[in-house]
């Protein structure tokens, strides 16, 4: 018989500061694994940031879905696939900044970081790359690849805030869910997460809401439409009081065109 067991541990979400930059990029090829074979998985693309140009590893499965789904069958030589994809052009973000520490000297080069105000920003991000670039500069590290891409961003967005608000088996079932591994400390809970990496702090944020079975609602404000954690008995109709102080104005001004406008009728 299955048994639910609660486990303690810690998470801790720390920022690094690097800076991001939008890049130009075209993919100009297969990759090639160590023994020069062809890596089907995975092509080159080429990017071009602050006037210097490098070829970095472009997975495959970040190109558009159902467009070029018989690449592997099309373009057999390297030629094939720039000329095949010669129209694509990813809009893509690249870091650049300290290396990666760890251990010891991690905490030395990030600050302690609220991954829940972080995850909030993040769902009120606009479809566009300067807020998208405003944001990584701001929280530091996104994933462990060497760029991001706009569109990658934009699918976790839209993925958590339907994970928020409906049942969390599609969360579950989602490559999104997987917790990063573990690690010990010799001192109660023994066990913890640590990153600076955004992506990675917002998924397990999100696992550990539904986890603890958190509920949510969707702010009343139309244009805002954001989850929000329902926190007590009371029905809370906004996420927070900008969006209920802004509903209230809209209110007060549309009763007073209202009766401003019976008035001018009644002259």
């Amino acid at each position: 018989m299955a048994q639910a067991i609660q486990i303690p541990f810690s998470f801790e979400f720390r920022t690094t500061k690097v800076q991001w930059a939008q890049a130009d990029s075209r993919i100009t090829g297969w990759a090639r694994r160590n023994d020069g074979t062809v890596d089907g998985q995975n092509l080159v693309a080429e990017i071009t940031s602050s006037g210097f140009s490098r070829p970095v590893r472009y997975p495959r499965q970040l190109l558009p879905e159902g467009i070029y789904d018989n690449l592997w069958i099309e373009a057999y030589t390297d030629k094939d696939v720039e000329r095949s994809l010669s129209a694509y052009e990813p809009e893509l973000f690249v870091p650049s900044g300290q290396a990666h520490a760890e251990g010891a000297d991690f905490k030395k080069h990030s600050q302690p970081a609220d991954a829940s105000e972080m995850r909030k920003e993040f769902l009120s991000l606009k479809p566009n790359s300067k807020s998208v670039i405003a944001f990584l500069n701001k929280w530091g590290r996104w994933n462990f690849e060497e760029f991001v891409q706009l569109s990658e961003i934009l699918r976790l967005q839209q993925s958590v805030r339907e994970a928020l608000i409906s049942s969390p088996e599609s969360w579950f079932s989602s490559r999104y869910s997987f917790p990063p591994p573990w690690r010990r400390s010799p001192e109660y809970p023994y066990f913890f997460f640590l990153t600076d990496r955004c992506e990675v702090a917002i998924r397990l944020t999100v696992t550990i809401d539904l986890l603890k079975q958190a509920k949510f609602r969707v702010c009343a404000r139309a244009d805002c439409g954001q989850p929000f954690p329902v926190e007590t008995q009371h029905e809370k109709k906004y996420c927070d009081q900008y969006c209920g102080h802004l509903e209230s104005l809209r209110r007060t001004r549309k009763t007073t065109a209202i009766q401003l406008k019976r008035s001018k009728k009644g002259h």
